[in-house]
């Protein structure tokens, strides 16, 4: 029940994720894709919630998974995302995309700008390998993307 119930609210953000991240790549991993797979979670928020307010945010989008089965579908995404970024930092380890953070083109919203980012975290601490996508945009300068992305990746 607790399956259907978050799929179902999923489905029900779809629409206002794919407006977060519009002409993005990284939209084809959300919208409850892959929400069949217990090693996958998926965030997605827009409007009037606490969390965005505090954190300077319009909107957030997370996806979290296997690595084994998501590395080779995400990491394509994420690079061709990034490729017409405004800032980037990439790191490879062994061949492999470990992390990447892009700042990509700003939007602008009822004449507000808002800044976007883009990253991917690699993570081999835990036992299963997982890989994460955080998509995020608002008000927030970059040193404050950097401490909310480390928070979140904990």
């Amino acid at each position: 029940m607790k399956r259907i119930l978050l799929t179902t609210l999923v489905m029900l953000l779809v629409s206002v994720g794919a407006m977060a991240q519009s002409g993005l790549q990284i939209n084809r991993i959300f919208g409850g894709k892959y929400g069949n797979d217990p090693s996958v979670t998926e965030t997605m928020m827009s409007g009037e919630q606490r969390f965005l307010r505090n954190n300077h945010l319009s909107n957030f989008a997370t996806f979290k998974g296997n690595a084994k089965t998501y590395a080779s579908i995400i990491q394509p995404l994420v690079l061709a995302d990034g490729a017409q970024a405004v800032g980037r930092n990439v790191r490879y380890k062994d061949g492999k995309l470990q992390y990447a953070f892009f700042m990509l083109k700003p939007s602008s919203v009822n004449g507000r700008k808002l800044n976007r980012y883009l990253y991917y975290i690699y993570n081999t601490k835990p036992a299963e390998p997982v890989v994460m996508v955080i998509y995020f945009d608002g008000t927030l300068s970059r040193n404050q993307a950097d401490l909310l992305v480390r928070k979140l990746s904990k």
